[in-house]
């Protein structure tokens, strides 16, 4: 059902519209889950990010470990709520120098506490006839309301979200993401055994 998101009727939210309905869910779901299949974002709300793009390596990578105490609040937050966050990073060899950059901040993220496996695009080649899988974020699993968001973007900026609120689609594609997530590889070993050592990106390149 993933790879048919795309062609089903949803209503669109803007970027301040789906930012304000994405808080009044997030903080009352018992799990998330995040099927993240891009392989190439901007981010210029994130100093590191910023670095990166500028050639900066060793600076966006310290301003990455500049944003561990935030986190580490966050996953405070998350855990006095008892809220549990599941993310299926795909990767395509060789990176692109968004995703090597940005497995450096998941790493962060995952040491902290959310639950993150990587996965190869070629394992989901067979649903991509057509199109790639969209980015995928699910918020609720055993809530009176759980939401899903198709994710959107502008010239790589996040834009906006289709929304659905139906519960039998929202929990087929739930199982869905949940399977390929059981597939992947924890990020805390994939980390130091394929990205760790790696040069620093080539910017030019995107």
């Amino acid at each position: 059902m993933l790879e048919e998101l795309g062609s089903l009727p949803a209503p669109v939210l803007g970027l301040e519209e789906y930012k304000e309905d994405f808080r009044r869910h997030f903080w009352v779901a018992d799990v998330t889950w995040r099927l993240e299949r891009g392989l190439t974002f901007r981010e210029p709300g994130s100093p590191s990010w910023v670095a990166m793009r500028g050639g900066d390596w060793d600076g966006a990578l310290r301003l990455a470990e500049g944003m561990r105490a935030g986190r580490v609040e966050h996953q405070r937050a998350l855990d006095r709520r008892g809220i549990v966050q599941r993310r299926v990073r795909f990767v395509c060899e060789p990176l692109t120098a968004y995703l090597q950059w940005e497995l450096h901040v998941l790493t962060i993220w995952a040491e902290l506490g959310e639950q993150i496996t990587v996965l190869p695009t070629a394992a989901v080649a067979h649903l991509e006839a057509r199109e790639e899988l969209p980015e995928v974020l699910i918020l609720g699993e055993r809530v009176a309301s759980p939401v899903m968001y198709v994710i959107q973007y502008s010239a790589g900026v996040l834009s906006g979200a289709r929304r659905f609120v139906d519960r039998e689609l929202i929990e087929v594609c739930r199982r869905e993401v949940a399977a390929l997530w059981r597939c992947g590889e924890d990020i805390l070993r994939y980390f130091p055994r394929r990205i760790e050592s790696l040069p620093p990106p080539d910017v030019r390149e995107e």
